[in-house]
């Protein structure tokens, strides 16, 4: 059994009814830290019985009122990723609009052989590309899922 008194944490967990056993036995046997024990559970009990403070008037509501409106970063992203999209799609259809003539006439002098190639190499990596865009999405989707 302890000699020294309990502290003001322990006592007042004796108060709550969540102390262990040495608290207990501590304070079965000690006048002073059982009077602590006392007044802690007057206090306790006088707390519960308090009223909750409330408003007959909605504080949130008057708060959220007079704070202002951000715009968030993500309107202005947007903003600039449409703007980008506009300007690649610009830059892409113009000159093929400008060209037409000229752009069917540039495949002509091609080999089959070699556009079929060019464009079985194009497909092979845009499909391993979309496969490796897929695989560090579920990657990351599963981190998120697991925190």
């Amino acid at each position: 059994m302890k000699n020294d008194h309990l502290s003001e944490a322990e006592i007042q967990q004796y108060a709550l009814g969540t102390a262990d056993l040495n608290t207990k036995k501590h304070i079965g046997s000690c006048a002073i830290c059982e009077a602590k024990a006392a007044n802690y559970r007057l206090i306790f009990s006088e707390m519960d019985g308090l009223l909750q403070p409330a408003f007959d008037f909605d504080v949130a509501s008057l708060v959220l009122s007079q704070l202002p409106q951000p715009e968030t970063a993500t309107d202005r992203d947007e903003r600039w990723l449409y703007l980008l999209i506009f300007g690649a799609l610009a830059s892409i259809s113009i000159p093929v609009y400008i060209y037409r003539l000229y752009f069917f006439k540039m495949f002509t002098g091609i080999l089959p052989v070699s556009m079929f190639l060019v464009i079985l190499v194009t497909l092979f990596i845009i499909v391993f590309q979309g496969i490796e865009m897929f695989r560090k999405y579920q990657k990351q989707l599963n981190i998120l899922n697991y925190k």
